[in-house]
């Protein structure tokens, strides 16, 4: 009789022990769930923001070509930027989606940790294809500027200067997005160009990768 109240005190002391580690895992879980989920959707609030200045951007971009539709090189500087904002507000809405899609995912974490690769590799991609055309886009955008508020064609006062140096930035993108998938393709990821591409897909992102890689070996 002894021996099976002794077994029967084992068999409860083993269980509110498991019960104690529950807890606790649960109380490690917890704050790290929590930081994804914050980190998720700061990036998805940044987004959202992004996608109001790139409505803004492609309403006013479509003002300025409507108004100067008689000026060949005019109208094709408001037409880039409008076909830019387009884009730029179909990636805003396209990454916020996906980092909402994750956070909500009721999945293991080794499933969300590649949803959330795949959300980093389209991040990074896009950031990559949005700035790349800046080395044409600075110059258009002074132009805008330019006309806009002081009534001012850069084209006109200086066509050479303009055009070589569209021209040049032309070349400076093209060699440059040569450079970024040469890099993808042949250098291994601890070098330093690897991981230049790698961090465009911003802070917030990696913060939630490593949180949930924390979560897929708990102590």
């Amino acid at each position: 009789m002894e021996l099976e109240q002794l077994k029967a005190a084992w068999a409860d002391q083993a269980r509110r022990i498991d019960a104690l580690e529950a807890t606790a895992l649960e109380a490690w879980r917890q704050p790290r769930q929590q930081q994804v989920r914050r980190r998720l959707r700061g990036f998805s609030a940044l987004q959202l923001g992004w996608l109001l200045v790139w409505i803004i951007v492609t309403m006013l971009a479509a003002g300025f070509w409507i108004a100067h539709r008689d000026v060949p090189h005019l109208l094709l500087t408001g037409l880039a930027f409008h076909v830019y904002g387009i884009v730029a507000i179909w990636v805003s809405i396209t990454r916020a989606l996906l980092a909402l899609r994750i956070d909500m995912l009721d999945a293991p974490v080794l499933q969300r940790m590649q949803q959330l690769a795949r959300l980093q590799r389209f991040t990074a991609a896009t950031e990559l294809a949005l700035g790349l055309p800046w080395f044409c886009l600075w110059l258009l955008a002074t132009q805008w500027l330019c006309v806009q508020w002081l009534h001012l064609d850069l084209y006109r006062l200086a066509p050479q200067w303009f055009v070589a140096t569209l021209g040049f930035g032309i070349v400076a993108m093209l060699a440059s997005a040569a450079l970024a998938r040469w890099a993808l393709r042949r250098l291994p990821p601890t070098h330093g160009l690897q991981r230049l591409l790698q961090s465009l897909s911003g802070h917030s992102l990696a913060r939630a990768q490593q949180h949930l890689r924390e979560l897929s070996t708990p102590p």
